[in-house]
């Protein structure tokens, strides 16, 4: 009995010593923050309250990173006169103890319960002036006004545009505060408005650049640009009626492949080739006659007629063939029927510039093995038949008009025609910064001096070749 009782007394005794050894413990641990704690983000529980201030400060001095859209700034806390709080931030860790209580928190202690997580504010003092200076400085460096794309005609430079971007400081101000609040996220990515230009810059951009350039011509004028690669076009007035002068062999050179069985014999590659270079009238039409019309001229013309229907080019033809006196027939067309302009075009033959355009860019696409012409006549026409006329539009060199307003060495696949008030050239160009369709056609009333025409025509080419490699 003594035994038992002695051993009761000794296990009451060890009892006593480890709660006062708990007790005391927790009354040291008391000095520390509790478990489950996190000072603004930072989870500082069981640190030492002096520790836990010291590694919160060192959080609270590091910057805060602002980011203007893709340009990066550091704000240093004391720049703005950031101070953070220690005595306040420990008196609501002092009020979080005294909300659990002496003997519960003991009680928590000696059990080893895992308390719900709690994150305490940061306690922090900022001069919002200064703030505010700060970000006004940022918007003066960054905040840039919209600027939409457009051409310089004296230059014959293209400036593509940019967005507007304007820093939201009212916006921005809470965000930035609230980095600075914080131990953990210190990264702000700013509030800008962005205002995008109304549009993309495009070939539309050519008829400021032209607009500038023929102000002071005293007559009429279009033009017609288009992108090979991507399709876009440009056309201004493109769709009137001009008279279709040595243009118009083009339509001849493409009628007579098509009725060529296979490669052009010696004579007829003769014939072609001064056609196209030299714009013979005479060998032009030896071809309506012979190559086309089986002997009949007029014949030839109406088979030219019918292809550039059938290919959808309804503004060009042509009624008799060149240096023709007598006029069979007057040809309508929904060009020259217009009554808004008139150019005095030829009534024996006819085209628009955006006809010839087209009709360039048919030849371009066969030559690829694609395109209109392909598709309405595959067994008269190939690819290879269709790059041979582009080789003969390129041998045609005369320093002029087109040619003139592109880099030497250039290829320029086209061909020029003029008549007394009217002139023109309608061409492919090939460049490194790609393949595009040029048709310039100028009418003035009476005469037209080529000393006029031949300088505009090589200007607008050569903001249409910057356009294209700019």
């Amino acid at each position: 009995m003594k035994t038992s009782r002695f051993m009761i007394l000794v296990i009451l005794i060890v009892i006593t010593i480890a709660f006062f050894y708990k007790l005391n413990d927790y009354r040291t641990y008391q000095h520390r923050i509790p478990r489950g704690v996190s000072l603004a983000g930072i989870y500082l529980g069981g640190k030492w309250e002096a520790e836990a201030m010291e590694l919160l400060g060192e959080a609270c001095s590091e910057p805060v990173k602002l980011n203007y859209l893709n340009h990066s700034l550091l704000l240093h806390p004391q720049d703005v006169g950031f101070q953070f709080k220690a005595e306040e931030i420990l008196e609501e860790v002092n009020r979080l103890k005294a909300q659990t209580g002496f003997w519960q928190g003991f009680t928590d202690y000696i059990l080893s319960d895992e308390p719900q997580p709690v994150n305490i504010p940061l306690q922090a003092n900022h001069d919002e002036k200064r703030l505010k200076n700060l970000l006004t400085s940022i918007a003066e460096e960054y905040d840039r006004s919209l600027q939409e794309p457009y051409a310089n005609a004296d230059t014959l430079t293209f400036v593509a545009g940019r967005p507007g971007q304007q820093l939201d400081i009212a916006a921005s101000l809470p965000l930035v505060i609230g980095a600075l609040h914080s131990a953990t996220d210190r990264e702000v990515d700013l509030v800008v408005k962005v205002s995008p230009p109304s549009r993309e810059p495009g070939l539309w951009m050519m008829g400021q650049l032209i607009e500038g350039i023929m102000a002071d011509f005293p007559g009429f004028y279009s033009v017609y640009i288009k992108d090979l690669a991507t399709g876009e076009e440009f056309a201004d007035d493109a769709d009137v009626a001009y008279s279709g002068t040595s243009i118009l062999k083009i339509a001849i050179m493409v009628e007579a492949y098509k009725h060529l069985d296979g490669p052009p014999d010696l004579d007829t590659t003769k014939i072609l080739t001064e056609t196209m270079t030299l714009s013979g009238n005479y060998t032009a039409n030896l071809l309506l006659r012979y190559t086309i019309g089986n002997g009949d001229a007029q014949e030839g013309v109406r088979q030219l007629n019918e292809t550039m229907k059938l290919i959808g080019l309804v503004n060009t033809f042509m009624a008799t063939p060149y240096d023709t006196a007598v006029l069979p027939q007057h040809i309508r067309t929904p060009a020259n029927q217009r009554t808004d302009v008139n150019t005095n075009p030829d009534p024996f033959m006819q085209t628009t510039p955006q006809d010839m355009g087209r009709l360039l860019e048919m030849i371009y696409q066969c030559a690829k093995g694609g395109g209109t012409l392909i598709a309405a006549y595959p067994d008269e026409l190939t690819p290879d038949e269709c790059q041979a006329m582009l080789d003969m539009m390129s041998q045609n060199r005369i320093e002029a008009l087109i040619e003139a307003g592109v880099p030497e060495g250039t290829r320029v696949a086209h061909k020029n025609g003029w008549v007394g008030d009217s002139h023109g050239d309608a061409g492919i160009v090939f460049t490194p910064g790609g393949d595009y369709v040029l048709c310039i056609y100028m009418y003035r009333p009476g005469w037209l001096e080529w000393d006029v025409s031949s300088p505009l025509m090589a200007r607008i080419s050569e903001a249409t070749y910057k356009y294209f490699n700019r």
